[in-house]
C-alpha cells in the first residue's frame, strides 16, 4: 500500500510539470476553512471519481478519522495503520482519498443525500460536508489545506483575551461543546493536549510559551475560545 501511494505521488507531480490540466486539478482552501470555523466546506464525490485531502501543507498528521454515513464513500490513508480497527491510535497520516462506492445498506442507520466527514489531527479539528452527485464530473481531483494569514484580529485575541481569565473559561467552554459535539473525546491525545494547555494558561504562562509546551496550534485555541463565547449558555462541567 504504502508503495503504491509514493507511485501515485511521482505520478501527480510528473503529470503537473508535463500537463498543465492538473496544475487545474487541485484546489486550495485555508486552513480556517477547513477546519469549518463558520461552516463546513462542501467536497463533490462524483460516480466514478474520488477525491483526496491533503493536509501535507500544514504539516498535519491525521489521527483519527470517521463518516456519519459510510454507505457512499469509503477512506483510504497512506499510512495502513489507519485502517487496523485494533490499533486505532497509531494512525498518522497526511493524506486521505474519498472513493465514490455503490450505496450499501447498514441496519438502522438511513441514507442521505450528504453526511459529514469528521478528522483529528495531531492539533486540530477539521469538519467536512460530503455530497454526492448522480453525474457529471469533478472541479478538482485533489483539495490541499494551506496555512492560515493571521489577520490583525486573530493577533488581538492571541495577546490579549484568551490569556485572561475570561478568555481561558472561553477555551473550556469550547473545549466542552467540542466534546459535545463528538469532535474530540476525553482520552484522546489531543483532549489531553488541551487539558495540559488550559493547566499552563491557569497558571498564567503566556499562551504563545504554552500551546508550544502542550503542542497545540494557536488556530485551534483561538478556534475554542470563540465556540466557547458563542455558546456561553453551556452550564456542564467537566
Amino acid at each position: 500500500m504504502m508503495q503504491s501511494w509514493k507511485t501515485l505521488t511521482l505520478s501527480l507531480v510528473l503529470a503537473g510539470i508535463s500537463n498543465p490540466a492538473w496544475a487545474q486539478a487541485t484546489r486550495t482552501i485555508s486552513n480556517r476553512a477547513a477546519r469549518g470555523d463558520h461552516a463546513p466546506v462542501t467536497v463533490e464525490v462524483h460516480p466514478g471519481h474520488g477525491v483526496t485531502l491533503n493536509f501535507r501543507p500544514v504539516g498535519a498528521v491525521v489521527r483519527r478519522a470517521w463518516l456519519d454515513d459510510p454507505s457512499q464513500v469509503t477512506l483510504d490513508f497512506d499510512d495502513t495503520r489507519c485502517a487496523a480497527v485494533s490499533a486505532p491510535g497509531e494512525c498518522a497520516a497526511t493524506v486521505i482519498h474519498l472513493r465514490r462506492i455503490y450505496p450499501l445498506s447498514f441496519p438502522g442507520l438511513p441514507t442521505t443525500e450528504m453526511t459529514t466527514l469528521t478528522i483529528v489531527t495531531d492539533r486540530e479539528l477539521y469538519t467536512f460536508q460530503l455530497s454526492f452527485p448522480k453525474s457529471g464530473a469533478p472541479a478538482y481531483r485533489i483539495l490541499a489545506i494551506q496555512p492560515d494569514t493571521q489577520s490583525p484580529y486573530t493577533t488581538a485575541i492571541l495577546t490579549t483575551q484568551i490569556s485572561s481569565p475570561t478568555g481561558v473559561r472561553w477555551v473550556e467552554q469550547g473545549l466542552l461543546e467540542a466534546q459535545q459535539r463528538n469532535l474530540v473525546a476525553s482520552g484522546d491525545p489531543l483532549w489531553e493536549r488541551l487539558q495540559a494547555l488550559l493547566d499552563q494558561l491557569k497558571q498564567g504562562t503566556p499562551l504563545t510559551e504554552a500551546t508550544r509546551e502542550a503542542g497545540v496550534s494557536e488556530a485551534l485555541v483561538v478556534r475554542l475560545a470563540q465556540m466557547g463565547r458563542s455558546g456561553s449558555g453551556i452550564t456542564q462541567g467537566r
